[in-house]
């Protein structure tokens, strides 16, 4: 992402030009958490149209939704963990940051191919373990797996942001945990046991509590351990 930016100041870098790198020495993920960059693994950052801004905090999961149609095309069935994670099943095998400067907006993709690092040290009971594609019977380069990405998001997250209620009715088919008890953490008087209901239009995460329904702009899951 960093380089990204370099070549937009350069003038170098239209919407939807990307770069891709083999590996990071400084890889970030949301709220600064370090993304750990193994050798092998996927990691990208593509310049998105203008027009996205339109989607607000719907942008990641928009943007994810070409992601998971990328993993059915490999056979594996894929989940969007609120606000910009990739699971499949039980595992967290993908990431999305969305920086904007300038009125100008850059996605780093992450996507764990071949092994599964641990991005967080922050996440100790509730932990959600790290996975890779591989586990799933993938074989294909990260440029390869990248050429699929890319042919999904051209194809589809140009629809996407014309649409926000598609993307809200998408990402509702595909969220993980929808329907189910989770706990959910750093959000205030809501923290605690939660069932997820799906996500509002502003991109907000629907939750009942025992105090009733509430919506949540930002705050960490996890899976309710019995």
């Amino acid at each position: 992402m960093d380089l990204a930016w370099d070549l937009y100041r350069a003038g170098s870098f239209p919407e939807y030009a990307w770069v891709l790198a083999e590996n990071q020495t400084r890889g970030r993920g949301r709220m600064g958490r370090q993304w750990v960059s193994v050798a092998g693994n996927l990691f990208a950052a593509v310049r998105l149209p203008e027009k996205s801004r339109n989607l607000g905090a719907l942008l990641s999961m928009a943007l994810a939704l070409p992601l998971i149609r990328t993993l059915e095309d490999l056979g594996v069935p894929g989940l969007i963990k609120w606000p910009n994670d990739i699971m499949t099943g039980p595992c967290k095998v993908g990431g999305i940051l969305v920086e904007e400067k300038q009125q100008t907006m850059i996605a780093g993709i992450g996507m764990n191919l071949c092994a599964a690092p641990e991005n967080s040290g922050t996440e100790k009971f509730f932990h959600i373990k790290a996975g890779c594609l591989q586990a799933s019977g993938v074989n294909i380069t990260p440029s390869g797996l990248w050429d699929l990405c890319l042919t999904h998001i051209l194809q589809h997250f140009s629809v996407l942001v014309t649409d926000p209620a598609l993307v809200v009715k998408e990402v509702d088919a595909c969220l993980a945990w929808k329907d189910q008890d989770v706990v959910v953490e750093n959000t205030g008087k809501n923290a605690g046991p939660a069932r997820i209901l799906g996500i509002d239009p502003a991109g907000r995460l629907c939750i009942r509590t025992k105090k009733g329904i509430s919506y949540i702009s930002s705050g960490t899951i996890h899976p309710r351990m019995i």
